[in-house]
């Protein structure tokens, strides 16, 4: 006599559960990996966009040549972190230039400074022009 084991209605739910439960699994892991494929070989990266100009090179040069213009005697002078020029003066004194605002007027208004301060016999340790108003320690 043979016999047959006969399956429940509650052992085919659980088997009919496990098998979507795998397919689901591998059905989840392949949209996976065919979306990683996407991200690496076939989407193309968005191109950097540098936040300096190009033409900063140029930029520094113009910078220097006003300087020049304006007789303004000078040790050095680089650019910081936040793009505002920083100069250090032949007597010792620092400079700080916003490019934001009108550059031309800004020199003037160091050179007129300069030579005031020369008049007095005052030395000048820095002079801040990132604010509406400048910014004079002596």
């Amino acid at each position: 006599m043979k016999f047959t084991r006969t399956i429940t209605k509650k052992e085919k739910k659980k088997a009919s559960k496990r098998r979507l439960g795998i397919f689901l699994i591998f059905a989840g892991l392949l949209f996976l990996n065919l979306f990683l494929v996407y991200m690496a070989f076939i989407e193309k990266p968005k191109p950097i966009v540098s936040p300096l100009s190009k033409n900063q090179i140029s930029s520094n040069a113009s910078f220097e040549k006003k300087l020049k213009e304006k007789n303004i005697s000078y040790e050095s002078f680089s650019t910081v972190k936040d793009l505002t020029y920083k100069i250090l003066l032949k007597s010792g004194g620092e400079v700080i230039i916003d490019p934001s605002k009108n550059i031309d007027q800004q020199l003037s208004s160091l050179q007129l400074i300069l030579s005031q301060l020369k008049i007095e016999g005052k030395a000048l340790k820095r002079l801040d022009f990132r604010y509406q108003k400048p910014i004079i320690s002596l």
